[in-house]
């Protein structure tokens, strides 16, 4: 016993090894690492059962953002209580499960591998709707950001099978402890997105339990392609309705298949900001200057994406939560959010004076060389290089300032720079509303046809094209848009009122 407890309920009774120390011990004495090494082995009070628990990493400062990631992840498994995921008895500090079934991937009939294929991808499907997703894309000092997904391993120490009344079913830890991943040796593929990438492997997973024999399906070839890294499919939920022709009686799966989320590229990652923003201003005075960065950019990042929304309702909160992210960690997104915010809560000068801050910056910077070992320590350095997007829009919010200045002309240079830059809807609307107030309705309508295209389904978008083209003398064209517009917002009472006065009883 080591004396120590955790959450005063499951008493620690083995300490983890590090992986670099205990590869170190099995090179020297030619031993295979052992799982249990890698876990802190703990006993839960009120059961007596033996429990695994993937500790908060309290020596291991780079690794808080992915602790913090990682308990997020566990609140989502225990909130979806998905059957297929090892049960999780704990989070905070840490996470503690249950006892797993032993690892290894037997090969399995292909009925029971297709059933156990489709419940990864109930799990899957679920993880990729909140951002998790991808393998481990840690950073070469082994942070792990908000901004980047949380990875999930499929390999057999994570991915785990169990047999239940004679029926397989899988046992998955999630969130994935990482140094398993490398027991079982995984091959990584970073030039392919996060999902293709575990469509790959959740491909492999099938083909691991079921081995192609002669006169398979031809699904099974599709399956065999995926895994080769040929995208034949770009979500979970399309993957497993490739699946359902294996299935021996289709039907029974087919509505959970349907109610899979499609998603086919990763959205940025939601956690409790609360926490996460309690947790590292917690953190911060414990750290001496050389760590403090491993903690401060990625808690700079919470307080930004908190701030992200809070921004419509809570304007000075917002503002609030911002300049601590500047305080922790200076960057160019940050000055731009700000200056967004100071215009919203009318302070122009100060929004102008921000975003100039961001625009007398060069176009590019410097990152640090491989071996520039005082720069490493930073958890990323990129960070601070202003991308085409975020140049963009730091003119897009120029722009829009100079535009409510009056200043037509400042505002059309600023909007071209960032539609040039960064060619999105929300650009060429803001450009076509600058032509509009010059005169210029044929640039302006010509603008906002591209904003339509670019983004089908913004009611504003298909509305101001409306007008313009009213303008113009397009009469049918304008009422086209005036309808869509109105079905595209059906519960906004002054659709119907303004299309009635720019139409009539049209």
């Amino acid at each position: 016993m080591t004396g120590r407890t955790i959450a005063d309920r499951f008493d620690v009774v083995a300490e983890r090894h590090g992986l670099k120390a205990l590869f170190w011990q099995c090179n020297r004495d030619g031993s295979e690492p052992l799982e249990d090494d890698l876990w802190t082995l703990a006993v839960d009070r009120r059961t007596g059962e033996r429990v695994r628990v993937l500790e908060r990493e309290r020596e291991n400062f780079w690794q808080w953002a992915a602790d913090m990631w990682a308990e997020a992840v566990a609140h989502h498994v225990v909130a979806a209580a998905s059957p297929h995921t090892v049960p999780i008895l704990h989070i905070g500090p840490g996470v503690v499960f249950r006892e797993p079934p032993p690892p290894g991937h037997p090969q399995l009939s292909p009925a029971e591998a297709v059933a156990c294929a489709l419940a990864a991808c109930e799990v899957l499907a679920g993880l990729h709707a909140i951002g998790c997703g991808g393998e481990c894309p840690r950073r070469r000092d082994g942070s792990l950001e908000f901004d980047m997904p949380m990875p999930i391993d499929f390999g057999p120490h994570n991915l785990r099978l169990t047999r239940e009344s004679g029926e397989w079913r899988i046992a998955w830890l999630v969130p994935s402890h990482c140094d398993l991943a490398f027991i079982d040796e995984p091959k990584y593929d970073y030039d392919s997105p996060p999902i293709a990438r575990d469509l790959a492997r959740l491909a492999g997973f099938y083909l691991a339990l079921a081995p192609p024999a002669p006169n398979q399906p031809a699904v099974v070839d599709a399956l065999r392609r995926l895994a080769d890294g040929e995208l034949i499919c770009h979500s979970v939920a399309e993957f497993a309705r490739l699946l359902l022709a294996l299935v021996p009686d289709p039907d029974a799966w087919a509505p959970r298949v349907a109610a899979l989320p499609v998603i086919d590229v990763l959205p940025a990652p939601v956690l409790d900001w609360d926490r996460v923003i309690a947790a590292g201003e917690e953190k911060l005075p414990t750290l001496v200057p050389r760590q403090h960065d491993y903690v401060a950019q990625p808690l700079a990042v919470a307080y930004h994406r908190r701030a992200s929304d809070r921004a419509a309702l809570a304007p000075a909160d917002a503002l609030r939560d911002v300049d601590r992210a500047l305080e922790l960690d200076p960057i160019a997104p940050y000055h731009i959010t700000r200056a967004v915010l100071l215009d919203r809560l009318g302070r122009r000068a100060d929004a102008r004076a921000a975003v100039d801050l961001v625009l007398a910056e060069p176009d590019a910077g410097a990152t640090p060389a491989d071996d520039d070992y005082d720069a490493i320590h930073l958890v990323d350095r990129r960070a601070f290089v202003l991308d085409d997007r975020e140049r963009a829009r730091a003119h897009a919010t120029r722009g829009t300032i100079a535009l409510r200045d009056g200043d037509l002309d400042r505002a059309e240079h600023h909007l071209r720079r960032a539609l040039a830059l960064d060619p999105t809807a929300a650009h060429a609307h803001a450009l076509a509303a600058v032509l509009y107030a010059c005169g210029d309705i044929d640039a302006a309508a010509s603008l906002e046809a591209r904003a339509v295209e670019l983004e089908p389904t913004n009611a504003r978008y298909h509305w101001d094209l409306a007008v313009s083209l009213h303008r113009l003398g397009r009469r049918e064209e304008a009422l086209v848009h005036a309808r869509r517009a109105d079905e595209l917002e059906p519960r906004d009472p002054t659709c119907r009122a303004r299309q009635v006065r720019l139409f009539g009883g049209s």
